[in-house]
């Protein structure tokens, strides 16, 4: 049967690609009214795919009326007559969008949904394909996000490989079980003890193949609840793309400085329970902290609504002074926060290592997801964690990168503050390698980008940090691999670049961001 077919490297979400498969079979009559349908348990077998995946692929299917579940019976084909000739990919109207069966509360109906999901990949992939432009040869690049493995010193790989394995490999060559290696989940939750004033414990701990791995997990296991994903904007849109790729709709609520706006978020979003995503701490783009006064009112708003927070500490180590912001799982409780951390940022993005934090229940059923997805992460690497940790060489590094990336940014603001012309603006970060410049109002940072290429240096555009490419007079800069000689040169040819930019007035930019662009 055709949709036994999916292509993992597709862009579109699986459950799309199944329910799409089963359409077309429906449409050629390969499946006929009344076939019933395999199982969830066995379609989630034969296909590769988790239940939740199957079971939000037939969610749509019986909301737009091509099949019917029957408690006990299973799931059936409906009769022809009764399945309206509805066409997922085009955009219907709110009157007859809302005839499309029974539709999840506050998510858009089916087919204005899907339309929104291809409009929103469709607008990424077109400022993604934009970006080899910025790492062309001779590039100033301001545009990385991960650390310059530069500065990993020669030889550290292999000192680190020759120190794990010096008591020998024999307890190395079987997997871990799916929460990880034990005596990592001890160091790992030691250290977040530490700092949060917690009492974590090792079984709330879970190893995962980077950070991105930890919120796929999460994004899987919150399809069946009743909450609404949510995400701080501007955000790294990798966050959002992954929740969307797991088959949720996606709500925003924008953020300042200081945390996300609680106004907004407590009248567009105070009444139901959702699950919302920050970055407390050097927040990416901006490298500002949570404020008190943000953390409070998220608290409270959370315990209100009954819902569950995602901290992402993955710039936390990467504080240029002491932190002073107090975990949100000291604030909520392990009940309604999750922690996810990796050191991706602090370290280096190879050894893919990161771990989730959470309550005993909501980890251990995080594990059996995990074990369905890889069963558990590479025990060497584990391994090689637990002594990067133990030997002191994490903390001596981190310890250097703070400095160096405060030196950088300090370089950064000075530079920004001799040489941008009136009207530009820009975040005061405490941690991290990223700054959020915000151009005159009306002025397009995309097509700013390609008048800065010229000049030659590069940065990342405000759209690539909102999930519907809003912030388009905003963009991102990085130190990350940029020496304090290649920041002044870099900022001083953006800030040419923005004075030719901004000698026009500005126009209307239109969906590409390119208006006016000559």
């Amino acid at each position: 049967m055709s949709l036994y077919s999916i292509d993992r490297d597709s862009d579109i979400p699986l459950y799309i690609q199944i329910r799409e498969n089963i359409i077309e079979a429906i449409r050629t009559g390969e499946l006929q009214p009344g076939d019933k349908l395999p199982s969830v348990t066995k379609l989630s077998q034969e296909i590769g795919v988790t239940q939740a995946t199957i079971r939000r692929a037939l969610q749509d299917l019986g909301e737009s009326g091509k099949t019917e579940c029957y408690v006990g019976r299973g799931t059936f084909i409906k009769d022809a007559d009764t399945v309206a000739q509805i066409d997922v990919t085009e955009i219907s109207v709110d009157g007859a969008a809302q005839s499309i069966g029974n539709v999840a509360k506050n998510h858009p109906p089916a087919p204005r949904e899907f339309a929104a999901r291809r409009l929103r990949t469709g607008v990424s992939k077109a400022l993604y394909d934009i970006m080899p432009l910025a790492h062309k040869p001779g590039i100033i690049q301001l545009t990385k996000g991960v650390p310059d493995p530069g500065h990993i010193p020669d030889g550290f790989l292999e000192k680190l490989s020759s120190e794990t394995l010096q008591d020998g490999s024999r307890h190395l060559l079987q997997a871990t079980n799916p929460l990880g290696f034990y005596d990592l989940r001890v160091e790992i939750a030691n250290r977040f003890n530490a700092e949060a004033g917690t009492a974590v414990s090792p079984d709330q701990v879970m190893i995962t193949n980077g950070s991105i791995q930890a919120l796929t997990l999460i994004a899987e296991s919150m399809l069946e609840t009743n909450h609404h994903m949510l995400c701080e904007t501007p955000c790294f849109q990798g966050i959002a793309d992954t929740f969307t790729a797991m088959g949720h709709w996606v709500e925003t609520v924008p953020r300042d400085d200081d945390g996300p706006v609680l106004d907004k978020l407590i009248k567009d979003h105070g009444s139901q329970s959702h699950v919302l995503y920050l970055c407390p701490y050097a927040h990416n783009p901006m490298g500002t902290n949570l404020s008190k006064s943000r953390y409070e009112g998220i608290v409270e708003w959370a315990q209100r609504s009954g819902s569950i927070i995602i901290a992402d500490e993955i710039f936390k180590d990467l504080l240029y002074e002491k932190n002073q912001l107090p975990s949100l799982m000291a604030g909520l409780g392990s009940e309604q926060t999750i922690i996810v951390s990796s050191i991706s940022k602090s370290v280096m993005t190879g050894l893919r290592l990161g771990w989730l934090i959470g309550s005993t229940e909501r980890v251990r059923k995080l594990a059996q997801l995990k074990r369905l997805m890889d069963y558990s992460c590479p025990t060497i690497v584990q391994a090689m964690g637990l002594t990067l940790f133990n030997s002191g060489t994490y903390d001596a590094h981190r310890k250097k990168m703070r400095k160096l990336y405060q030196k950088r940014m300090e370089v950064m603001i000075r530079s920004l503050e001799r040489m941008m012309p009136p009207g530009v603006s820009w975040t005061a970060p405490v941690g991290g390698f990223s700054i959020f410049v915000k151009l005159p109002q009306g002025y397009s940072s995309v097509a700013l980008l390609l008048s800065a290429i010229d000049k030659g240096v590069s940065f990342l555009p405000g759209p690539l940090f909102d999930i519907d490419h809003r912030y388009l007079s905003s963009l991102r800069l990085s130190t990350a691999y940029a020496d304090e000689n290649k920041i002044k040169e870099g900022i001083e040819l953006l800030a040419s670049a923005i004075e030719t930019f901004t000698r026009q007035p500005p126009e209307d930019s239109g969906l590409s961001g390119l208006g006016g662009f000559q």
